[in-house]
Parts: C-alpha cells; sequence; structure tokens
C-alpha cells in the first residue's frame, strides 16, 4: 500500500471511491473534476493525498493551508474529504493519510487544523481523537444551492 498525492489519472477512480463512502457527496462531472485538479495542483496550499493498493484507490484525505490573522501568524489546516474503503479500514491506512498530513500542516507553518465529521460517524469521530483530534469545538456547514440559469 502506498500513500501519495493525486494523480489525474487517479480521479475517476477518486470520484466511484466518493460515491460509494459518502451518498450525501455531490459528486463532479469528470471533466469538470479534472478542470478543478488542474487548479488545485498548481496550489501548494493544496495537498489530495491518496492511498493505493495494487492500483485500487482505498482511501484518500485533502488538506487545505489557510491564512489567518491570529495565532502568532501562524496558518491553519482545514482536512476534508477523509475516507477508507471499509474493507481496509483498521489497517493503518487512515494513520499514514493523517502523517502525510501533519507533516504537510508542519512544512506550511501550520499551528493547528481543523476537521469537521457527520454527527453520525461516531467510529470517525473515534479516529480522529486517536490522531490527536479534539472535540472542543463544534462544527457547522452551509450547503449552498446554486442554480444555473
Amino acid at each position: 500500500m502506498d500513500v501519495r498525492k493525486l494523480l489525474i489519472r487517479d480521479i475517476p477512480q477518486l470520484m466511484m471511491l466518493y460515491e460509494r463512502i459518502m451518498p450525501d457527496f455531490l459528486a463532479n462531472k469528470l471533466e469538470l473534476s479534472e478542470k478543478v485538479y488542474q487548479e488545485i495542483i498548481n496550489n501548494d496550499d493544496y495537498l489530495i493525498l491518496v492511498a493505493v493498493s495494487k492500483s485500487e484507490l482505498i482511501g484518500t484525505a485533502m488538506g487545505i493551508c489557510c491564512k489567518t490573522l491570529a495565532f502568532e501568524g501562524k496558518n491553519f489546516m482545514v482536512v476534508e474529504d477523509v475516507s477508507v474503503l471499509p474493507g481496509f479500514q483498521g489497517q493503518g491506512i487512515g494513520r499514514r493519510l493523517f502523517a502525510a498530513l501533519d507533516t504537510f500542516a508542519h512544512d506550511r507553518n501550520c499551528g493547528y487544523s481543523v476537521i469537521v465529521s457527520s454527527a453520525f460517524r461516531a467510529e470517525a469521530h473515534t479516529f480522529y481523537e486517536k490522531m490527536g483530534y479534539t472535540d472542543s469545538v463544534k462544527g457547522f456547514r452551509k450547503i449552498y444551492n446554486y442554480r444555473e440559469d
């Protein structure tokens, strides 16, 4: 098993991974995902990781470093889209993804990171706590539903 940066050739599998693990995920059309990838790949504040076993994507996580005017001038990292296929959970894949995110955060001078998770994902919450996250804040999410006219 290997943890590495997402490559453009991985995007079809990544979209299938999102759909399998996050049924409420609003997947893009493949062409749009590839276009967004081209924007992200040139931005050093983003890191999209994939875990690959025998050429199959089995996990993913994304870190985005953001600037803040507080916290002694340090950045902070937002962690998103964390997923490991159920048959591969408990094998250290998530730990390796988070270790790579921690290295990224350190290299980008992040003072802290945040992650938001759906309330019903109790097992994920236990895992996040093992990764050093604390349940000390309450997160909220607003989804915008723009309509094309």
